[in-house]
């Protein structure tokens, strides 16, 4: 997990086809495929964020958003996270109040959801290889 300019704060998901490729015995992706591939694990950890982020207004909850950063035929590299600048604040707390809660939503997206991301990425890895090769 980064901080990002502007104050947002984000996780980064990195898709390594090289190795997956290698596990599934062969088979080529494009870059179309990897997004393919990509889209259902970056919703896995969407959907984490916007169940753990704590609801005011929703504003937080809503701009979850995957932001693809760089995608190849080998290689996606997508920062999922809030798109308000006060996240870091629920996410992190207030340092100068100590009384303010430490809301913790963007490092449970992953940190714990492990096996679901990886379940994810194998059964879509599997079927954009069924849907190429058969």
């Amino acid at each position: 997990m980064r901080s990002q300019k502007g104050g947002y704060m984000k996780t980064t998901a990195s898709v390594d086809a090289l190795k997956a490729i290698a596990a599934l015995k062969g088979g080529k992706f494009t870059r179309e495929d990897m997004l393919d591939i990509e889209k259902p694990i970056a919703m896995t950890v969407v959907n984490k964020q916007r169940e753990k982020v704590p609801v005011d207004t929703s504003a937080t909850q809503t701009s979850i958003t995957p932001d693809i950063q760089r995608a190849t035929a080998e290689e996606v590299i997508d920062h999922i996270g809030p798109q308000t600048t006060y996240a870091p604040y629920i996410e992190l707390g207030v340092a100068s109040k100590p009384n303010y809660p430490i809301q913790p939503f963007v490092r449970p997206s992953v940190y714990g959801n492990e096996g679901n991301i990886e379940n994810v990425a194998k059964a879509a890895f599997l079927a954009k290889k069924r849907e190429k090769y058969g």
